[in-house]
């Protein structure tokens, strides 16, 4: 598996301060005296509370999809921590619905898709957040690990991780597998043609009531999903919209 900077470790609203101390936690997290038992047992001794938010808000969507069918797609799952989130969740708040799949869509190679559209830096241009091919069998071996740790464990396998371009996954997967809808989808794909090809498709499947989530709509320095909302959808998909309360910058529609 190949490691690249993560953008949190440039783009951030901390100060030198609170970086200096996001390295010392990380410091403390590699260190820890206990054993790898209680390590595991301990993790919230680690977590900053940004990463928290984050999982706070994953929460606050995925607790208004319980009652509806459908699949759960991860669009731009790299490390597939939103992914792992939800299988938890689903274990915790409907532990008996086996038939809550998630389908985890990546290139797993980097980025795909920038155009003239798309503002392209150092972090996020053509194949940066490459995580190595071998990545996606690594994710879903995780997932099943996850399963096997939750309610009814024996039922595991149910989940889905898919390598490609999505603008040929994505279509593909429902071609393949038709009696599929959607009730939740994550976006996290950052360019423009990428983005719009997947939405329009995903939101032909997604269920009335479900949720298409967005991880940057409202972030200047990757404008791909904000373009996509302002010159594609505000005007000509029946929705609404809202930000998560814990997490501003999760931003998720909600088809009428």
């Amino acid at each position: 598996m190949q490691n690249s900077k993560h953008e949190s470790a440039v783009i951030s609203y901390s100060n030198e301060s609170s970086i200096e101390a996001r390295s010392e936690l990380f410091d403390i997290f590699n260190n820890y005296p206990g054993s790898s038992d209680e390590k595991e047992r301990s993790l919230g001794l680690f977590m900053r509370g940004s990463l928290m938010a984050r999982i706070f808000a994953i929460r606050e969507i995925y607790e208004k999809i319980i009652m509806l069918p459908g699949v759960i797609v991860d669009l731009g799952t790299w490390r597939g921590q939103t992914a792992v989130v939800c299988e938890n969740l689903r274990a915790i708040f409907e532990p008996m619905h086996l038939n809550r799949r998630i389908v985890c869509f990546d290139t797993f190679e980097g980025y795909v898709g920038f155009s003239d559209k798309d503002k392209s830096t150092d972090l996020h241009k053509e194949g940066t957040y490459k995580v190595g091919e071998d990545y996606g069998e690594f994710l879903d071996n995780l997932l099943k690990v996850h399963e096997r740790n939750n309610a009814m464990g024996h039922n595991y396998g149910k989940h889905t991780v898919i390598k490609g371009d999505c603008r040929e996954t994505v279509p593909k997967f429902f071609t393949d597998n038709s009696n599929e809808f959607v009730s939740l989808a994550f976006f996290d794909v950052n360019a423009y043609d990428p983005t719009l090809k997947s939405f329009e498709y995903l939101y032909e499947k997604l269920v009335p009531g479900g949720i298409i989530a967005f991880w940057q709509i409202t972030q200047r320095r990757i404008p791909a999903e904000g373009m996509v909302y302002a010159n594609n959808i505000i005007n000509k998909y029946n929705h609404t919209i809202h930000r998560t309360q814990f997490y501003p910058g999760l931003c998720y529609i909600v088809k009428k």
